[in-house]
């Protein structure tokens, strides 16, 4: 475990501490006649041969290690290259990486039955399932029902402020970012809840409340403070209502 848990983490050193920039242009500029990709490989192998020396049972053990690990690395890389930096092929890429890594410890070692069975037995476990559901809820489903119980604030709410709004508007906030916003405060309340920690949740409501409505009440603009105030507390008082009837299944499970 100590050598799979050392290659993930050479893995981020050499992806994020040791890639320059210019690096990542040129591979993104010249494929797979990039001088930066070849040096970033050069130097992603020479971290893992390093971890590999001290810790590899034998030398088929770390040839088979740092061939898997060097290849794969070369080949997503040079895929990605070719794609947008966009946040879906951020994850995807460090997920294959992390996958890669995983799946050839797990290979080397023979262990690769008991950690499939490991990982359906986890995936099929009723605990582990409410605890997805509840996270599940939290997000689209609540905003949808926030959304649905504001609908006549909201209406009234912007017709009234039509007139005066601009797209220059620098009152103008960013696109989707309210329902971002909602599905991390109560993800982060879930969270908190479930491990006991509820000066947290007092945390978010506190920095949340200054950050927001500070502005809102400098701008004199009462209708849109209480009606943020409205969401504000519904977005909490949803996310501790699944939190709690999940804590219930958890217990009856």
């Amino acid at each position: 475990m100590e050598l799979l848990i050392l290659l993930i983490v050479t893995h981020f050193i050499a992806d994020f501490y040791l890639q320059p920039k210019e690096w990542i242009d040129c591979r993104f500029d010249n494929k797979v006649r990039s001088r930066g990709l070849y040096k970033h490989i050069l130097v992603h192998c020479v971290l893992v041969g390093l971890v590999l020396l001290f810790y590899a049972p034998s030398f088929s053990y770390a040839l088979v290690m740092m061939l898997g690990i060097g290849l794969s690395h070369f080949t997503i890389d040079l895929w990605k290259a070719g794609k947008p930096a966009t946040t879906p092929y951020f994850l995807i890429d460090q997920v294959l990486h992390i996958a890669v890594i995983v799946s050839l410890w797990v290979y080397v070692n023979g262990s690769h039955i008991q950690l499939l069975e490991f990982l359906i037995q986890t995936i099929t476990n009723p605990h582990v399932l409410i605890i997805v559901l509840a996270y599940i809820l939290a997000c689209k489903p609540a905003s949808i029902l926030i959304s649905i119980i504001l609908k006549r604030h909201t209406a009234a709410l912007f017709s009234a402020q039509a007139s005066s709004t601009t797209p220059s508007d620098p009152n103008i906030g960013l696109e989707a970012a309210g329902r971002w916003i909602g599905y991390i405060e109560r993800c982060l309340t879930l969270t908190f809840l479930f491990m006991g920690q509820f000066s947290g949740i007092g945390f978010l409501v506190a920095a949340k409340t200054i950050f927001r409505f500070g502005d809102l009440t400098k701008n004199n603009d009462r209708q849109l403070t209480e009606y943020m105030l409205i969401g504000t507390l519904l977005s909490y008082t949803i996310a501790l209502a699944i939190g709690w009837g999940t804590m219930a299944c958890y217990r009856f499970l």
